[in-house]
């Protein structure tokens, strides 16, 4: 009694949220049938027979090979782990316990970046005033970003309006956060004539 197991996935690499199917072949190389045939999968946790049984009879002939297919939904929390996801799957029988495994594996390819616009509600001042700067941060890379600081050159800082959706202080991908800012432009602003860049 002998028998062999192979793993393959359709995506060896990704750098998103989504689904990963696998295709698992069982292929009984010894010269028993074999009974009790069990296949299981680490992530996905079971795997479905789509072919091979030729006879619809349970049994793992020495003339069959049988095709299973397992998926797993791969998460934003695995795209900001960036560790490669390594699934194994195992077969036994009565003939032969086992386990007998085969794995394949998953890289993550992280691309952690933002960008961040600023724009002011008054372009030009002849008179003392308060200038409000709005500042647009968007997470535009495919990891979540933590530990934003976001600071002005005029303000000395800035505060979170919106965009933090569930309050996790997180810049997750789907985010986009506002910040204000304001700066109190002085006569001696406008007697030095200079931009307030």
């Amino acid at each position: 009694a002998a028998l062999s197991i192979a793993k393959v996935v359709d995506e060896t690499s990704i750098s998103a949220p989504g689904t990963l199917t696998y295709t698992i072949t069982v292929d009984n190389t010894g010269n028993v049938d074999l009974t009790n045939v069990v296949v299981s999968d680490d992530l996905a946790g079971s795997a479905s027979l789509t072919s091979g049984d030729l006879n619809s009879n349970s049994i793992l002939e020495t003339t069959e090979t049988w095709i299973y297919s397992a998926t797993y939904n791969a998460t934003q929390a695995d795209i900001n782990a960036g560790t490669p996801l390594v699934n194994t799957a195992s077969v036994t029988t009565f003939e032969v316990p086992g386990p007998t495994t085969d794995d394949a594996t998953t890289t993550i390819s992280q691309g952690a970046a933002l960008s961040i616009t600023k724009v002011v509600d008054e372009t030009t001042i002849s008179a003392p005033g308060t200038l409000t700067y709005t500042i647009t941060l968007d997470n535009t890379g495919n990891v979540d970003l933590t530990d934003v600081v976001v600071s002005d050159d005029l303000a000395g800082s800035a505060s979170l309006t919106s965009g933090d959706l569930n309050s996790n202080s997180i810049m997750e991908t789907t985010e986009t956060w506002i910040y204000s800012a304001t700066y109190n432009a002085t006569q001696a602003d406008i007697n030095a004539g200079t931009p307030l860049v």
